[in-house]
Formats: structure tokens, sequence, C-alpha cells
């Protein structure tokens, strides 16, 4: 285990300057994540630029919300900030327009040459990363850089040759590191990695909890909750498929799948107009408001998250403060909570296996309860959104 140092919010702020920091933040606009990561810091006194790390539709309305509000932060965006609301279609057609000269690459370079940062802050590695890669290290030598990984970054791209590369380049033009998972740390140092780890969190932030037993327990719930996400990384296509005999088997049981894509849909739309009539679903293209999303939570008895590869899986978590019993394929980090103490099945993606676990929680009342208590307690303190927010800020005092 990698040891870091915690910070109190007194220390933080004792060593706090008095001057607005600007930073610049490369990441996606579309992604709740990049919301919540920024929402943490509007009662401090920082300046945000937010440059596009990928190519976006639309940008995700409560990260626009939060520019529109009068907070101690200020948060500008530095592609087409003019055009909100189409910022996303002007940024793909000059990506597209100018695709063989990089356009987004030369953006980024053109930014850095005509100002200056405290901090630039890569928030994730695919893209934001890439872009770190891209750029003269002249550029990126004036700030203090910020690596942060998401998900699946290192441990599932180093297979491939020419990712393991621009890994490893934007690695090196790293200052600091972050990550959510202890596994991802000691990768980074695999991959040549010599600067400073920052603090171990989840890297959406953390999560405004209420008491323990405020929701229905577990046992009395009559939903199973399921990522619909297929594409590359997700294997939803395994739960989907079970759906017919788990609904056969607990025949007053309803279904709700989220985040679901295109592929899993016909999936979706492939199962029994009688089992059909038992699931709900959000799909990736038509997404539901997080407050509605996370009270989906408090009426599910069990989530099941199944991917090739993941971080911690936010849901998981997600699952973990409303007293939800997760199931979590075992490619992710889960494994690190539960040797925290938390109570979880973790499961290969292997069919029979998978239903093995869904079963055993719909059945035993003891379990799934036991679980909502043990790990709606500890989460009291690992994933409080104040604890999590004053280790956020220490990145910024470094």
């Amino acid at each position: 285990m990698i040891e870091r140092r915690l910070f109190t919010m007194d220390a933080v702020r004792n060593n706090e300057s008095s001057a607005k920091k600007h930073i610049l933040i490369i990441g996606m606009l579309d992604s709740v994540h990049l919301y919540r990561w920024l929402e943490q810091f509007k009662d401090e006194n920082i300046y945000f630029s937010v440059f596009a790390s990928k190519k976006y539709r639309f940008m995700n309305k409560s990260l626009s919300d939060l520019i529109d509000k009068r907070n101690k932060s200020r948060i500008d965006i530095v592609s087409f900030s003019f055009l909100r609301k189409f910022s996303g279609f002007l940024d793909y057609v000059m990506c597209e327009l100018f695709q063989k000269y990089n356009f987004r690459g030369w953006r980024l370079s053109r930014l850095l040459r005509k100002n200056s940062y405290d901090y630039i802050h890569a928030l994730e590695i695919q893209g934001a990363g890439y872009l770190l890669a891209h750029v003269d290290s002249k550029l990126l030598k004036r700030s203090k850089v910020i690596l942060t990984n998401w998900g699946s970054d290192i441990y599932y791209f180093q297979q491939f040759q020419e990712d393991a590369k621009k890994i490893r380049e934007a690695l090196s033009r790293s200052d600091f590191y972050s990550a959510e998972c202890e596994r991802d740390y000691k990768l980074a140092r695999d991959f040549g990695f010599t600067g400073k780890d920052l603090p171990c969190i989840p890297n959406a932030g953390g999560f405004q909890l209420d008491a323990p037993n405020t929701v229905p327990p577990p046992s009395d719930r009559r939903q199973i909750m399921v990522k619909g996400y297929g594409g590359k990384f997700g294997r939803a296509d395994i739960p989907i498929s079970l759906i017919p005999q788990i609904a056969a088997n607990f025949p007053n049981y309803n279904f709700f799948v989220y985040s679901v894509t295109d592929d899993v849909l016909e999936s979706i739309n492939l199962l029994p107009s009688e089992v059909k009539k038992r699931i709900r679903i959000s799909t990736v293209r038509e997404r539901i408001g997080r407050v509605e999303f996370l009270q989906e939570f408090g009426k599910s008895r069990v989530y099941i998250g199944c991917s090739m590869s993941d971080g911690v899986s936010t849901s998981f978590l997600e699952a973990i403060i409303h007293g939800t019993y997760p199931i979590q394929t075992m490619t992710s980090c889960a494994g690190e909570w539960v040797n925290k103490g938390y109570i979880a099945s973790l499961v290969r993606l292997d069919r029979s296996e998978i239903l093995n676990a869904i079963l055993g929680a719909l059945k035993d009342d003891l379990l799934v309860n036991d679980a909502a208590r043990v790990n709606q307690d500890l989460a009291q303190n690992d994933l409080s959104y104040s604890r999590i927010r004053d280790q956020a800020l220490t990145f910024y005092m470094q």
C-alpha cells in the first residue's frame, strides 16, 4: 500500500495564497464527473479555464449551470463559449475539418503560448493526457502539471503498443499524478512516472450522505439496477441475458437499466415482451437527471456492474452509499474497497457466477441488510463530500 500524507483544511488554508490561482482543466465537457470535480471548488478563490479534451455533442447541463452561477470560483470554457449551446457542434466541425493537423492539439499549444497557468490539470489520459504528449514540453514546464487517471486509462490501454507509448509520454510530462485505485499508482510507476503522488480519492469527488437507514432496507426493495454499458468496455450483455431467468424466479421484481448504449438496447429489445414490460431504461443519449438517477439506487435491492475493465466504478460507490447490494466484476478496483471492510460480491465475467451472485442477493435478506448497514457506516467517513473535497483541494496547494 502506498502511503500518502493526509491534509486538513486548516493546514491547506494556512498555506493558501491570497492571490487567485489560475488553473487550466483539460477534460470532457459532456462528463458529469468533470462537473462534480469542479463543483467541489465553487467556494474557493480559484479561476478555472476548461479546454475540451475530446469531441462532444452537448456540454453537461450541470456543468453549464455551474458556470452560470455566481460562485466564489470562476469557470470559463475556452472553446466557443460565446455559443455554448452549439459549442460541441462547432468543436466537432473544426476538429474534423483539420483532423490531419491535430486541430485540438494545435489549439492547446496556441493557448499555452498565449497564457500562463499555475496548474495544468489533465482529467483522464486517453483524451487529456494524450494532448499533453502532443504539446511541446517547454510550454508545459511553465506550469505545474497534474495527470489524473480515470477508470482503465492505464490498466486496459497498456496492452496496446501505441497507447503505451503515449501513456508513458504523458506521465513523463506530469509533475503530479492522481488515481482512485492503488493499483493505478503502481502502474504509473511501472510506466516511468517519477513525480509526486496525490491523494487516492474517487476522481469525481465525494457524496452528500444521508444518515444511514433513512431509506427502505434493501430487503424491502423490489428493483434490480443494471449498468447498461456495452461498447469497448461494458458487458451489460451478460446481466441482460439473465433477466428472463431472474424474472421467472422472482415475479415481483422489476428492473432499471441505465446508461444503455445502442448495442445493449438491441439486446433488450430482443427479450420476450412479457419480460420487457418489467424493464425501465435510461439511455446514454437520453439520460435522466442526477437526482432522479440516485433515487433509483434507493429503490433497488441489488446493483450489477459488469465490464472488461474499470476503476472503482462510481456506480459501485453510489450503490454503497444508498444501501444497494453491489455486484461488481473483478476487472474493477472494487476489491480494494472490500479489503477495507465493505461488503459486496466480486465476480468474474462468467455468466453462471454472475447469476449465482444475483440469486444469492435476492434470496438472502440478512446478507443485503447487513451489507447496507456496514457499507453505509463506513461510507460516512470514507466517502463524505466534505472529506473528499478537502483532499481534492490539496491538489492545487502543492
